[in-house]
């Protein structure tokens, strides 16, 4: 009986520190909601997440699937546009085809627009070789692979 106890104990905890890791502690603030009003006007099924050091919106805009991320001053970071593998450019794609990530599978496939330069646009490809090698490879337009980073 004591035995029994001590699990359902552990798998209380276990639930409260799992829902805690998930809640939100921090308001949004004043200034990263009006930034984000202002950017994107026409954005609907807003959600909010606390990334520490920034904030990111989740939303859709004419039909597409966004996510936008703000500094706590308000200052705009980036968006992210989701999108599908055969509507990236033709040197993404062929970048791709010539990456050693070519067999892996594909997952979520992301436009990447930057503060910093609004005009030089990058591509987030999620990929996975197995449940524990996952992926991300960021390309250059020019279908140049910048980066890969392992995700969790």
């Amino acid at each position: 009986m004591k035995r029994i106890i001590q699990c359902l104990t552990l798998c209380l905890l276990l639930t409260t520190i799992g829902f805690a890791g998930k809640a939100q502690f921090r308001k949004i603030p004043e200034d990263v909601t009006e930034a984000f009003r202002k950017k994107f006007p026409n954005a609907t099924k807003v959600s909010w997440k606390d990334k520490l050091s920034s904030f990111q919106a989740s939303f859709e805009m004419d039909d597409e699937e966004y996510i936008a991320y703000f500094a706590s001053s308000g200052d705009w970071q980036e968006t992210d546009q989701k999108m599908e593998y055969e509507d990236l450019p033709d040197d993404v794609q062929d970048g791709f085809e010539k990456s050693k990530y070519t067999d892996w599978e594909k997952g979520d496939i992301y436009m990447i627009v930057k503060a910093d330069d609004e005009n030089l646009l990058s591509y987030r490809i999620a990929v996975k070789k197995n449940a524990i090698q996952k992926k991300y490879l960021f390309f250059a337009n020019d279908g140049t692979l910048l980066r890969d980073a392992i995700t969790l």
